[in-house]
């Protein structure tokens, strides 16, 4: 992960009284015609996206080549197709509904983890087909969705709206599972029962179990009802504002953009929020909760900057090879839920790319568009030399010095790209002498070595890293500087052929003077940079 940090200065610390958090309840009736229910979700809840899944990036040899292959999680795979939505309250406690549609596939692996491929064929496969009369295969589909040991299941009364109801008492102290089954109408006006439904109630704030399952069997399970067909027809005729809608006007074609399993994993993980929504172009998809009208203008932006800014990724750094996964970028607009998803150990962040979910994720910086913007085109960097390297690791000076190169790209209306020296200049004149002393260990540092340490050091190591690299690309261009010409190529044609970035780190650099160098860089940082400000690198033919 390359998360995007923000240091903020000390604030006194002010004691409170910490709230007095209330019981899971079940209150408010809602409409979610994506579901086809009508019913009651946690109070005080939001809902919550599904993490996309993760990828595992496998290794495999053949003779003396290697090669890379992604696999994934079965299961993981298989319960994005199932889980129908889930809402956390403020006290944590957790609402997760599913729908039982196929079984849990079993697939032979000599891995942990399987293709899409083999999992594909064997989801679809007559063997992956719940029947909702099966108790058994209920049970087992159950077991698998909830994570819980479920006992011997109780049949529950039904009411009016319901045709099944199931209590499963499991193992879990702090769960509660149920599974049950809708009237519905068919358009002939005749009665016929739903999918079954599970819903899984985590309790995390001390409730009693047997105080939950009441007021859920009271308020929920007693009021949970199909929705009326012209609902949900209405429904899927389409909002601009509804999940599943592609933000416009500034969305291209609808032919250009190509399914990916990627895209539709993406678009699944918002399928049944109401508050999410998602936009495209052939090279991205952006998801967001953003309801304010210059969040959404935002998006608007990323939709017409982002392919513009890619082809300048491309420019610089070919992709090893032509096609290169669709790339997912997440936006929320509240901080806790962005910490949410992010989870503790990046919390302090306002944006990271996560390669094993394949996913950007950036908190909104509000009315401050040019931040929010300065962080996609960071970490948007991170995700194209992710896929554009065919994910072999990359040296951190090389793939965190491009990022902070990029994250002050301006597009223009032609979508024509200029890159502007970064703020980052004010710090390297301050720390001119100890950044320059810096550049040899830089070069070989890892990324624990760059990330850790005081903020000091690691304000340094980002600042020299993208010194090095404006100086490389912008710098030794405009001043014909030859001997250091080639240093960028020959670092991407050592890592496609050595796959090591420390090897193609000593490939870029072999036959380079590096005092030579250093003082090069004095000069050229040192002197007026006049010829380096105004040199294209995206028109202009070295």
């Amino acid at each position: 992960m390359f998360p995007f940090r923000v240091l903020l200065a000390a604030v006194p610390t002010v004691l409170t009284l910490m709230p007095v958090l209330a019981a899971p309840s079940f209150r408010a009736d809602k409409n979610y015609p994506e579901i086809g229910l009508r019913m009651r979700t946690l109070g005080g809840s939001l809902p919550e996206p599904l993490p996309t899944h993760k990828t595992y990036s496998y290794t495999f040899k053949r003779g003396s080549d290697s090669y890379k292959k992604d696999l994934f999680d079965a299961r993981e795979l298989w319960y994005a197709t199932q889980h129908a939505g889930q809402w956390r309250d403020n006290a944590d406690n957790i609402l997760i509904l599913g729908r039982a549609t196929r079984l849990l596939p079993r697939i032979e692996s000599e891995t942990a983890h399987v293709t899409r491929e083999d999992f594909d064929g064997a989801f679809g496969a007559a063997a992956a087909e719940l029947d909702p009369d099966d108790a058994a295969a209920l049970t087992a589909w159950v077991k698998d969705f909830s994570g819980c040991t479920p006992l011997q299941p109780e049949s529950l009364r039904t009411g009016f709206n319901l045709t099944s109801a199931l209590f499963f008492p499991v193992e879990e102290s702090a769960s509660l599972v149920y599974a049950f089954r809708v009237k519905t109408r068919l358009p002939d006006g005749t009665a016929a029962p739903s999918d079954w439904f599970c819903a899984v109630v985590r309790i995390n704030d001390g409730t009693l179990k047997s105080k939950t399952r009441k007021d859920f069997e009271t308020h929920f399970l007693a009021k949970v009802s199909a929705l009326p067909q012209s609902r949900l027809t209405s429904a899927a005729a389409g909002d601009p504002n509804k999940p599943g809608a592609l933000l416009t006007p500034a969305a291209p074609d609808s032919q250009d953009i190509q399914e990916h399993p990627g895209r539709t994993a993406a678009r699944r993980s918002i399928a049944n929020m109401k508050d999410w929504w998602y936009a495209e172009t052939p090279e991205y998809i952006f998801l967001s909760d953003i309801r304010s009208a210059a969040g959404k203008s935002l998006v608007r932006d990323l939709q017409k900057n982002m392919p513009a800014l890619r082809g300048a990724f491309t420019r610089l750094i070919p992709p090893f090879k032509s096609d290169i996964d669709v790339s997912v970028v997440r936006i929320y607009e509240e901080p806790e839920a962005y910490k949410q998803y992010v989870g503790k150990t990046h919390e302090w962040s306002i944006g990271l790319w996560s390669p094993m979910r394949r996913e950007l994720v950036i908190l909104s910086q509000g009315k401050d568009s040019g931040q929010t913007m300065s962080v996609i085109m960071h970490e948007g960097f991170h995700q194209y030399l992710f896929y554009a390297t065919d994910m072999i690791e990359n040296a951190v000076w090389y793939n965190e010095g491009h990022a902070c190169f990029f994250e002050t790209a301006r597009i223009d209306n032609r979508g024509h790209v200029e890159i502007p020296e970064n703020a980052r200049v004010n710090h390297l004149g301050r720390n001119f002498d100890a950044a320059v002393a810096h550049i040899p260990k830089l070069l070989k540092y890892g990324y624990d070595e760059f990330y850790n340490g005081s903020d000091q050091q690691r304000s340094l190591n980002y600042t020299t890293a993208w010194a090095l690299i404006y100086f490389l690309r912008k710098g030794v261009p405009a001043e014909k500087l030859e001997a250091y010409s080639g240093i960028l190529d020959a670092y991407l044609k050592a890592l496609a052929e050595t796959k090591d970035a420390a090897a193609a780190t000593d490939a870029a650099f072999e036959g380079v003077d590096m005092p030579r160098l250093q003082k090069d860089f004095t000069d050229f940082w040192r002197r007026g940079r006049s010829s380096a400000r105004r040199f294209d690198l995206f028109t202009t033919t070295e």
